[in-house]
């Protein structure tokens, strides 16, 4: 009769003590979590700012121009390059801003620029949130709309040569030409003078010399001598 007693209290303790137990973890534990989740996200939060922060100010990379020829005759040229997608890339020409575009999706960016008569330098920078980047790699291209001057100094135009064959073809251009007597090249030297020399045949020959530039333009001239031995 005393145990039973004794039991039923010790039932009633532990219920009691299960709900207590119950009561602090609601009142206090569930708040605690909740606090520490809020805490942890506040904490990770400012970690992706200081993450976007430190990207937001890190150098901007330069773009890169892709080459273009020398010279061209053409005065309007295709300008093309890469940068990295979702900025924007400023074109300059001879050291003013000509245009400013979007960098494609794939990283490309392409501007049609009007070149002046003459060396032509073209540089780029990346763009973003008003930051620029350094320059990029140069380009310089030379417009040339005209042909190259030419002369043939030696021999000259309807002269009668007797003597040793093959003559000696002299003359003058412009640096950087390509120059052909008859359709054989001859030798050019920096400063734009050109030699070949030519075998003539018995009566009258006809000369033609053509000098070609970089950008294409071309240069004829013909002269005719007589030969005989």
């Amino acid at each position: 009769k005393v145990g039973l007693p004794i039991a039923l209290a010790g039932f009633i303790l532990s219920v009691l003590g299960i709900a207590a137990i119950l009561f602090l973890l609601f009142r206090y534990g569930i708040p605690l979590l909740s606090d520490a989740s809020f805490l942890f996200g506040r904490v990770t939060s400012s970690s992706k700012d200081t993450d976007k922060k430190i990207d937001d100010e890190a150098p901007i990379p330069s773009p890169d121009l892709d080459s273009l020829p020398k010279a061209t005759k053409d005065q309007s040229v295709k300008v093309t390059g890469t940068s990295l997608s979702g900025l924007s890339v400023a074109i300059y020409l001879n050291g003013s801003k000509e245009d400013e575009k979007e960098v494609s999706v794939d990283g490309t960016f392409e501007f049609s620029i009007e070149l002046s008569e003459g060396d032509n330098i073209i540089k780029a920078k990346a763009l973003r949130d008003g930051k620029e980047s350094e320059n990029s790699n140069t380009i310089t291209i030379a417009y040339k709309k005209e042909g190259p001057e030419l002369s043939i100094d030696i021999p000259s135009d309807n002269a009668d040569i007797k003597g040793p064959n093959p003559i000696e073809v002299k003359g003058k251009t412009d640096s950087d030409v390509t120059v052909t007597v008859n359709d054989f090249q001859a030798v050019s030297a920096s400063d734009g003078s050109y030699s070949y020399f030519l075998t003539l045949k018995k009566g009258g020959n006809e000369i033609k010399v053509v000098a070609v530039d970089l950008a294409g333009n071309k240069t004829e001239k013909t002269i005719q001598v007589n030969y005989s031995q």
